[in-house]
């Protein structure tokens, strides 16, 4: 038998250490990636270049905004990104401050905007460094780190699924997989039904002004605004509520919460049940105030007699505008959105400019202070809807509160003016960024 040369020994070494290289990252591969469930996703539209030029008109500039959030706030190597941060004052004694606050939600922000840029290994860090500090042994994920009080709120869950979808579609697992399995699991009944959970609502009415003009449901039952008012001062009379005791606990699903999106995909992937997207929009749908009133409600109870709506949260008699704008940006991503609804919050904004924290419900005014976590749920709608004017109205609105000094270290971020400090919220800026794309 012919003895190989060295020479030949070397490329028969080389050879089977490839063959064992590809061998072995084909079954990595194949346990890692290819026993991964594959997921489509229902495809929306995304902003062009039409729509960032009119975000840069209005000093929003998305990639500059981008890359000055990450530099300011995710410093020293941070894999969380922090739910504020506020800038050093004008007096020595002033100096920047970063919270100490991680907010679920936000991470969820964050996660979407390395994917839609990406960046796969900094989504990748992200998702598992959330999984290790937020999960809990229930499935469900900490609303905060950091807080005084862990908590599961079922908001910052679904905004969380979400987003994860949206990186699991790109880039996930097997492990990813069974991570979403046990998340919807935790949130999501046998029907496909958001869990319930305890909800703080007004349950006292100062004042009690209603209407025995019918509520316009066009159903010919009589949907009073009174009827609303029982929904959140609850079979107790007026005279019954402690006037020194104003709020209540409840347990109910917030109608905001219902992301008709979110859900669709669940349903379309096998991830609940059969029949969920249309029960959702239906409770979604008609939980609209009527009586002139084209708003939404607060949140839901299911009764022996059907669905209990509430139509207030914290605030008596009075539709919080936050709430009732997400729910219309959930059902705008689906083609849904009733015209009443939207026709009354375009006149809102390009008749004042401004979107208002209350809609009072006894008096059809709005509250002086303003809402500034709608304005970028209310971009996203006039967006979806190729209302350009409006859109540009409520670049216009936010422009105003983005940094142009240039020497800030924030140049380009969105501010809130707090006590006369400059604070720059991760919600604001990762929600602008992907407003405009």
């Amino acid at each position: 038998m012919k003895r190989l040369t060295g020479k030949q020994l070397t490329i028969l070494g080389v050879s089977l250490a490839v063959i064992l290289l590809v061998g072995g990252g084909y079954l990595f591969y194949a346990k890692v990636f290819g026993n991964a469930a594959k997921i489509k996703l229902y495809e929306t539209a995304v902003p062009g270049y039409e729509w960032k030029d009119i975000a840069a008109d209005n000093n929003i500039v998305s990639d500059y905004l981008w890359s000055r959030t990450k530099k300011l706030m995710l410093s020293d190597g941070s894999i969380l990104i922090p739910s504020s941060y506020m800038i050093e004052g004008r007096l020595v004694t002033q100096e920047a401050e970063v919270s100490e606050i991680y907010d679920l939600s936000d991470q969820a922000l964050l996660l979407k905007c390395y994917v839609r840029s990406g960046d796969r290994l900094a989504a990748a860090s992200l998702k598992n460094e959330v999984i290790k500090q937020f999960k809990t042994y229930t499935g469900l994920y900490l609303s905060t780190v950091g807080a005084d009080i862990d908590y599961s709120v079922i908001s910052d869950n679904v905004e969380w699924l979400d987003a994860f979808l949206e990186y699991y579609s790109l880039y996930g697992t097997a492990d990813d997989y069974e991570e979403i399995k046990q998340l919807t699991d935790a949130l999501f009944d046998d029907n496909g039904e958001l869990i319930p959970e305890s909800l703080t609502i007004a349950k006292y009415v100062d004042t009690m002004y209603v209407s025995t003009d019918d509520h316009g449901d066009g159903d010919g039952e009589d949907s009073s605004l009174e009827q609303i008012y029982g929904a959140f001062v609850g079979e107790e009379s007026q005279e019954q509520v402690d006037r020194d005791d104003p709020e209540t606990e409840v347990i109910g699903v917030k109608i905001s919460d219902i992301d008709l999106k979110l859900i669709y995909n669940l349903e379309q992937n096998g991830l609940i049940a059969g029949g969920s997207y249309d029960k959702a929009l239906a409770t979604v749908k008609d939980s609209v105030c009527g009586g002139g009133i084209p708003y939404y409600a607060y949140a839901y109870q299911n009764t022996d007699s059907g669905i209990n709506y509430i139509y207030s949260g914290t605030e008596n008699a009075a539709i919080s505008m936050t709430e009732t704008i997400k729910t219309m940006k959930n059902l705008a991503e689906m083609n849904e959105l009733d015209a009443a609804s939207y026709n009354e919050l375009r006149n809102l904004i390009m008749n004042t400019g401004f979107i208002y924290m209350y809609y009072y419900i006894t008096t059809g005014n709005y509250s002086e202070n303003i809402a500034y976590d709608a304005y970028v749920d209310a971009m996203q709608i006039a967006f979806l809807k190729g209302d350009a004017d409006l859109y540009g109205t409520i670049c216009n609105r936010i422009g105003m509160r983005v940094a142009t000094k240039s020497t800030s270290s924030a140049l380009y971020m969105v501010f809130r003016e707090e006590d006369g400090r400059y604070v720059f919220y991760a919600s604001d800026n990762l929600g602008v960024r992907l407003a405009v794309g």
